[in-house]
């Protein structure tokens, strides 16, 4: 039998878990952030969590970086505990956050994300989820730098120590509308292992699921899954 997970929505009670995972992870290709981001973002309800048999396998994160339009949502601190890598877990997390920004902070709500160059597998993970590379100024963007401790030197031309990243409207919509069509997968690494996921968030219920229902089924045609080419 295979392993099974399910991805949920982080609460109030999680957070000083998560904090714990994160700092356990040692991993420096995660961006530092303030606790307090942590914590809003919980309660927006747009950051996720993933389980196996009750020991906590993975998060991710989605940052409100501006609430007036255009709306702008930051995705980050996403990270998988290391025998659970290779399932595509960080795929489901961007659909899961996805549906979750967009159902519960603003359904135009457009979806970033900041890599730094040397995260070849964040940056080949978002690139297969839709993301495209962003080229734009943008100085919301920029504040973001303001409590990083990896900015660039001062010999660098770079402005930010990250590539940052987009998901285009229709990509966003196609995630959302693949998520309520199959929100369990079922998921198979290199090695032949098979993993069961279920994305389970609180986007999925009530109202927030009205909206999104209704965001996807007002698509034109032809950008609805399984339209004809």
């Amino acid at each position: 039998m295979g392993l099974t997970a399910t991805i949920t929505t982080a609460h109030t009670k999680d957070a000083a878990e998560i904090l714990a995972f994160l700092r356990a992870s040692g991993d420096e290709k995660l961006l530092p952030r303030p606790d307090s981001d942590y914590r809003r973002a919980i309660e927006a309800g747009i950051f996720c969590l993933a389980r196996s048999e009750d020991r906590l396998i993975g998060v991710a994160g989605a940052f409100v970086l501006s609430d007036s339009p255009p709306v702008l949502i930051e995705m980050g601190s996403c990270y998988v505990a290391a025998d659970f890598r290779g399932f595509g877990l960080q795929k489901l997390f961007v659909r899961a956050r996805i549906a979750a920004a967009t159902a519960l902070i603003h359904q135009d709500a457009r979806i970033l994300t900041a890599i730094t160059p040397q995260n070849l597998g964040s940056r080949a993970s978002v690139l297969k989820a839709g993301f495209e590379p962003l080229t734009e100024d943008s100085r919301v963007l920029m504040e973001l730098c303001g409590y990083c401790a990896a900015r660039p030197g001062e010999t660098s031309d770079r402005l930010c120590c990250c590539d940052f990243f987009y998901i285009p409207r229709g990509r966003q919509l196609r995630e959302i509308e693949v998520l309520l069509d199959a929100p369990t997968v079922t998921t198979v690494r290199a090695n032949g292992e098979r993993l069961m996921v279920s994305i389970d968030i609180d986007a999925l219920e009530g109202a927030p699921r009205a909206r999104l229902d209704a965001l996807v089924k007002a698509q034109e045609p032809a950008d609805r899954i399984g339209a004809q080419a």
